[in-house]
Parts: structure tokens; sequence; C-alpha cells
């Protein structure tokens, strides 16, 4: 299964609910299940502040929908749908909209447990 590694606290925010837009300087055309892998990197927390998270860990899988890059936004129709009940107008207006690429997240099933394992950078595979 294809993975990305998202530093805390934005890895626990997707598991929520609370954040369904990760926002990448890169695009992909990858759909589909992706583990969400929470980084050990103090790039938004210091270490005592990660100790409030799991990190380190794949903590949920969620289902990559799509990857748009709201620099082009002029060219899209803001009503267009870019999955079910998500339009382009939804991803400019989420609250964690930053870009360039937001990648729309959808079916968000967090683990009871996090699965221990170290990750990469770019889109990488994970084996269960």
């Amino acid at each position: 299964m294809k993975a990305l590694t998202i530093s805390q606290p934005f890895a626990s925010m997707i598991a929520r609910g609370e954040k369904w837009v990760e926002n990448r300087r890169w695009g992909t055309k990858y759909r589909g299940l992706l583990a969400i892998h929470a980084g050990k990197g103090q790039q938004y927390l210091d270490a005592r502040e990660l100790l409030n998270y799991p990190t380190g860990a794949v903590i949920a899988i969620a289902t990559l929908v799509s990857c748009i890059n709201i620099n082009t936004r002029r060219r899209w129709d803001r009503a267009f749908e870019l999955a079910p009940g998500v339009t382009v107008d939804d991803v400019l207006n989420h609250e964690h909209t930053e870009g360039p690429w937001c990648w729309v997240l959808q079916h968000v099933k967090p683990f009871a447990l996090p699965a221990m394992c170290r990750g990469k950078q770019g889109l990488w595979e994970w084996n269960e």
C-alpha cells in the first residue's frame, strides 16, 4: 500500500477527520488507499509537545481521491466535483488549504494502536 509521512500534529488531525486536505509541493497521479504515517520531525512541534502524539508509525488509512494544484485554480470551475461531495470550492475554502498541491482525502479509518515503522520521503510502499 502507498504511504505518506506527515508531520505532527497534522497526521493526527487527518486521523481524527479534522483535516482532509494535505498540502504538498508536488502532485501525484496516484489515487487509492493511502497509509497515513506520523513522522518524527519537529517542524511544527518541539520534542516536548511531540510526546502528546504518536510518531514513527502509521496511524490511519485514507483514500486519496483527488490532487489539484491551487495555483492553477483560475482554470478550475469552483463547482467542479473532485470526488463525491467535494468541490474545488470546498478545497479552496478548507481551513488547512495552503497548497500549492492539495491532496484530497476521504474515508479515513484511524488505527486503535499505531503501527510502528520508519517513514520515508515522497510516496512510499508500506507493507502491513
